[in-house]
């Protein structure tokens, strides 16, 4: 084919060869500077062998050889050590400048001499199959196999010494967090040593014993974790030798104080306890642990810094050595197509317009003048669903359903008068889908300038369409949202903080108007109260992205004070980065708070004023039941021993019912003593001191049932007790307890021939209750609420004896350990008693 080209655009393109290889080996000179940075001493050949490849595919065999001689001058001068200076490189330099310049004049001479654009007379036809000055084939193949064998050991050589960088980098980043992490753990064990050691010291309880060695042993083991891993470090190694030396005294200091109160009991520790030695000791180690983490976050940082410049590095050998292999491959691809490319130029360029039209995604139409559909394309039919066959002949806008936003013949008015129209159109599909296409219409004409047709190129746009659709309602939403939210919002600008948007809210709660504050930032409207609590805002913002929930106190515009709920998020709006705030006047929540720890406050001082009054008034109840115990004891001795001697002596002469009455007296003055003891021991009970440990329930009650066995030997006793039944309280006042419970089976079963008496566990309402229950006389339920008080009495002293303390004294016991008793019975059906326990604290 021949190629009418100006002779004087040859005559410009063929002087500006070398000038194009000057700027080409500019440019690599220019980029390779620009990322020095980045790549640091990584081989700086990849861009000038792109310069070499752009000379020699534009400029030919000259312009590339001139371009590989002014970059190995580039490349010793600019990047070789030492740099600006021709003196002779080091050996490996040396080498590798070598090799770049044998590999680019192998890329240079695989190109034709005139490049691209050969020169050539004005008026030269474009030779088909110019004969290649090269050389033979065989040399061509060998040369362009040499020169990919170089550049891909090379860049195989630079991409394997960036991973070894990277790795190294890695393994730095890894070892830091192995020791953080190993003083974390020693920091723990430390704690947990000490946790263990107070736990000891408090309670006496071996248990901690095991805990506090248990800690120990892990901090041990976390220092010698700590030592090994910096090894290296001398400054490390010095801080964890004060480390040891302070950890030996501390742990020294706790084994001691662990000794004292083994031997001399809690009162001797005290003592040590009170001169704080110990939290001062803790306080150093950790000021020595928090100086290894501080050190190690300071290498952490910096070798994650190392590790990204080396992964950055690494990234870019990749990306220039994989588009340096691409351009080796589009050249050597280009170098086999290229004869067939002339030889067939003719055919491809007519090919390619045959097929133009076909293969384009687009609808394109052609129509006579009448709109008659001449010319349909593949993407016409994919768009519109008709075939080439259904659509040629028939009118385009009746086949289409053609609505547009003009009319149809106002549409040809246009095209007549300007000859093109470019807008939207509706189109209806066979399937009934409405589509909208943007439409580029041409009127096309003859050789006499008359209109001979239409040329249509449609473009499928209903999803973007729909897209701009839910876009504009989702902006519209948002709009709303935004305008009426009852939460003060604000948009503003991260960059510089000044105000892009707010809402009414906001203006209410500020006091600011809208147009006082867009284009204004918090500083200038002085709603931040100090300019280091807004720094401290924007990094935290910064390092998270987004806050929630922040407490901070801003300024209205009439200076008032008030404090907000306050959460941003960092967004991207339109390529740049805005801050979505939104403000919660919880001024009224604050006061209430504050008016709560003040009632707070005056209700413990009550508490403690009242609790100062009960326990006085304990003392005095308990000096008066002494008192009472005391005074009323001697009268009652009296009688009863008067009584005794009065029968003792005079019994024979007294007659038989005065004998009786004596009996009554002394009967009834025993029973008085009794009252007066069961009532002391309930008082005991409620004031004695608890002490709370894990109590087998079961065994105290194998215990007490084996004791009624001996106690009554003529009965038949059966007692059913579950076994493992325990809980946590005061063993003495839960033994009293059970005692009394069981005891009241026995007693109210006395008229059974067999009295079956059980211990177990019942479900309460979610929770687990302890039951006793029996098969004796039962009681009515409607006397439920008296069994618990203090002398009440359901059945006479002749059928059952005893006082009436004995359900007052387990509810007291009961009640002590934060839990509840109750009873459900039947008469002559038995009886069951449930009660559950607190957690003892």
């Amino acid at each position: 084919m021949a190629l009418s080209i100006p002779a004087g655009f040859l005559k410009r393109f063929a002087t500006a060869h070398y000038a194009l290889a000057a700027l080409a080996v500019a440019a690599a000179v220019g980029l390779r500077l620009a990322f020095d940075p980045v790549l640091g001493a990584q081989s700086p050949y990849l861009p000038f062998l792109a310069a070499v490849l752009v000379a020699g595919r534009l400029g030919g065999r000259g312009p590339a050889l001139a371009s590989t001689v002014l970059s190995c001058f580039s490349v010793r001068y600019f990047f070789l050590e030492p740099r600006h200076s021709f003196a002779l490189p080091q050996p490996a330099a040396a080498t590798g400048l070598g090799l770049f310049a044998m590999v680019a004049i192998a890329i240079s001479l695989l190109d034709r001499p005139g490049g691209l654009l050969p020169r050539k007379a004005a008026g030269e036809r474009w030779p088909e199959a110019d004969p290649d000055p090269v050389g033979p084939p065989m040399l061509r193949r060998v040369a362009m196999f040499t020169a990919a064998a170089l550049a891909i050991g090379i860049l195989a050589s630079w991409l394997w010494r960036g991973f070894e960088h990277s790795t190294v980098a890695e393994r730095g980043v890894e070892h830091s967090y192995q020791v953080l992490n190993a003083a974390a753990s020693a920091r723990s064990s430390l704690e947990r040593a000490q946790t263990s050691q107070r736990g000891y010291l408090l309670t006496g309880d071996d248990q901690y014993i095991e805990a506090y060695r248990s800690a120990v042993a892990s901090e041990r083991q976390a220092r010698a974790a700590l030592r090994r891993l910096t090894a290296d470090d001398h400054a490390q190694q010095a801080r964890l030798d004060e480390y040891d030396r302070l950890m030996q005294t501390r742990l020294d200091m706790l084994a001691n104080s662990i000794e004292v109160r083994k031997q001399q009991g809690m009162a001797a520790v005290a003592g040590l306890i009170r001169t704080n030695r110990g939290g001062k000791l803790m306080d150093r180690l950790r000021a020595v642990l928090d100086a290894v983490d501080d050190e190690e976050h300071r290498l952490l940082h910096s070798r994650t810094v190392a590790a990204s410049q080396a992964d950055s590095r690494t990234r870019w050998i990749l990306g220039l050595g994989g588009g340096s292999l691409v351009l080796l491959l589009v050249l050597a691809g280009a170098r086999i197509e290229r004869h067939i490319y002339e030889r067939a130029q003719v055919e491809r360029v007519l090919a390619r317009q045959a097929r133009l039209i076909d293969l384009s995604q687009d609808a394109i139409v052609t129509a006579g003048g009448n709109r008659v559909i001449t010319g349909w394309n593949s993407g016409a039919q994919q768009m519109y669903g008709w075939t080439e066959e259904q659509a040629i002949g028939r009118n385009i806008d009746e086949l289409l359903h053609t609505s547009s936003a003009i009319p149809i013949a106002e549409l040809d008015r246009i095209l007549a008068r300007e000859g093109r129209w470019n807008g939207e159109l509706g189109h209806t599909r066979p399937d009934g889908r409405q589509i909208v296409a943007e439409s580029w219409q041409v009127l096309q004409r003859d050789a006499a300038g008359r209109p001979a047709g239409y040329l249509e190129i449609d473009r499928d746009i209903t999803e973007r369409k729909r897209t701009e659709e839910a876009l504009r309602l989702s902006e519209e939403k948002f709009a709303k949202a935004f305008a009426t939210n009852p939460a003060a919002v604000a948009i503003t600008r991260l960059a510089d903080g000044l105000f892009l948007d707010v809402n009414e809210s906001w203006e209410a709660m500020t006091g600011h108007t809208r147009g006082e504050a867009i284009g204004r930032s918090a500083t200038d409207l002085s709603i931040w109260p100090t300019p280091e609590e807004r720094d401290r805002f924007a990094r935290e913002l910064k390092q998270k992205g987004f806050l929630h929930g922040w407490e901070q106190t801003f300024a209205r515009r009439s200076g008032e004070s008030f404090a907000t709920l306050l959460s941003a998020a960092i967004l991207t709006v339109a390529g740049e980065e805005v801050v979505l705030s939104t403000l919660v006047d919880i001024s009224d929540r604050k006061k209430a708070e504050e008016q709560i720890r003040r009632l707070n406050a005056e209700l413990e001082q009550r508490v403690h004023e009242r609790t100062s009054q009960l326990e006085a008034s304990n003392k005095e109840l308990e000096a008066f039941a002494y008192s009472v115990s005391h005074d009323l004891r001697a009268p009652l001795r009296g009688i009863d021993g008067w009584s005794l001697a009065l029968i003792e002596d005079y019994g024979p002469a007294l007659e038989p019912r005065a004998r009786e009455y004596l009996g009554r007296v002394r009967s009834e003055t025993q029973r008085m003593g009794r009252l007066i003891d069961d009532l002391l021991q309930l008082s005991r009970f409620a004031r004695a001191q608890m002490h709370h440990d894990t109590v087998n329930l079961s065994l105290i009650a194998e215990s007490i049932a084996a004791g009624l066995r001996e106690t009554h030997p003529q009965r038949s006793l059966e007692f059913a007790i579950r076994p493992g039944l325990t809980a946590f309280g005061d063993a003495r006042l839960l033994e009293v307890a059970l005692t009394n419970l069981l005891e009241n089976a026995v007693k109210f079963t006395a008229s059974r021939a067999h009295a079956r008496i059980e211990f177990e566990t019942a479900g309460a309402g979610g929770n687990t209750a302890f039951v006793v229950r029996d098969n004796g006389v039962g009681f009515d339920m409607a006397y439920a609420g008296m069994l618990f008080g203090a002398f009440q009495r359901l059945h006479s002293e002749a059928e059952f004896p005893g006082t009436g303390i004995g359900l007052a004294t387990v509810q007291r016991v009961i009640h002590r350990h934060g839990g509840r008793i109750w009873a459900e019975a039947e008469p002559d059906r038995g009886a069951a008693f449930y009660f559950t326990l607190g957690d003892g604290k």
